[in-house]
């Protein structure tokens, strides 16, 4: 009888042992997907903001204050998600005739783009697998301006 029992510990104990090596790599994996899925929420997030940046451009171009506005709708846009970014700017462009121009000088037909960009800080929850500690994650919009001087 004293062999039945250890026999049964023994089963036990490597049912443990494979639970293990089954569950790290499992976790790993969901975290992996939680960590990236956080990344495409966050870029995602700052392609609509750019977009809502761009937007705002097109309908108030001739204002003197355009770049100071356009930096502040795209940051409060993305509502307090830029801590997940270092070194968040917005930049607001003007094209006409193929070369840059202020906003305020452009014309019906030229092209306003409106860059958000940053180096994107991921949060290391993945255990034992190597990720990148940074990635530089840039998101511009391009738009017809239809209004001007």
């Amino acid at each position: 009888m004293v062999v039945r029992k250890l026999r049964g510990s023994r089963q036990r104990g490597v049912a443990a042992v494979e639970t293990a090596l089954v569950l790290i790599p499992t976790i790993a994996l969901l975290f992996g997907v939680f960590e990236y899925g956080r990344l495409f929420m966050d870029w995602n997030l700052l392609n609509n903001a750019a977009r809502e940046g761009c937007r705002y451009a097109l309908a108030n171009n001739t204002s003197s204050t355009i770049n100071t506005s356009v930096q502040n709708i795209v940051t409060n846009y993305m509502s307090g998600q830029t801590s997940s970014f270092t070194n968040f700017t917005v930049t607001v462009t003007g094209i006409h005739n193929g070369v840059s121009t202020p906003v305020n000088n452009l014309v019906p037909g030229d092209l306003i783009t409106v860059s958000a960009s940053g180096t994107y800080k991921f949060m290391k929850i993945v255990p034992f697998m190597p990720m990148p500690k940074t990635l530089a994650v840039t998101s511009s919009v391009s738009m017809v301006c239809e209004g001007g001087t």
